[in-house]
């Protein structure tokens, strides 16, 4: 039979694995989306470097091509950024360290993920503010014993032979 406390411990443990993934699918996501601006950007690099004809009635003016790389510039930092601060809040999930991170950076994450970035966000803050994962993060996690298959010679103390006492007869 298991206890209440061992069954939130289950439970907690199987969040705090699922969380992290859940943040990597969607900082994926979002940086697959932040090439989006490299069209905003090629766009404005056309429009700012090619040389038009002066008589052309329909040129656009220079100051557009620079505000249009600005904005695909704006875009990939916002949603790259997004994706990195995502990938670094699955990191720290894993470890169990930077709660507070953690919920700044669910929080952040739902401004740039619309809709999927508010859901996770809501899932972290409901797993993060248990007071049975406070603690879990208040502890160090245990590390993780080498691999037995990786060749370690153990290490052995040589033991300094004592003196050899006198016989006595």
């Amino acid at each position: 039979m298991v206890t209440e406390q061992e069954r939130q411990e289950i439970l907690d443990t199987e969040h705090l694995r699922l969380l992290p993934i859940f943040f990597w699918v969607l900082a994926g996501l979002d940086i697959f989306i932040s090439l989006y601006g490299l069209i905003y950007v090629g766009m404005g690099a056309m429009m700012a470097f090619v040389p038009w004809d002066e008589s052309a009635p329909d040129a656009p003016p220079v100051f557009m091509g620079w505000f249009f790389m600005a904005i695909g510039l704006g875009f990939i930092v916002w949603f790259a950024g997004g994706g990195v601060l995502k990938i670094l809040a699955g990191i720290w999930m894993r470890r169990r360290t930077h709660r507070i991170a953690i919920l700044v950076a669910a929080a952040l994450g739902a401004t740039v993920s619309w809709p999927f970035g508010v859901v996770l966000a809501i899932f972290t803050y409901l797993v993060m503010m248990r007071p049975s994962v406070a603690i879990l993060f208040d502890t160090p996690v245990p590390k993780v014993a080498p691999a037995p298959l990786a060749e370690q010679a153990p290490a052995v103390e040589q033991a300094e032979p004592e003196a050899a006492e006198p016989a006595t007869d």
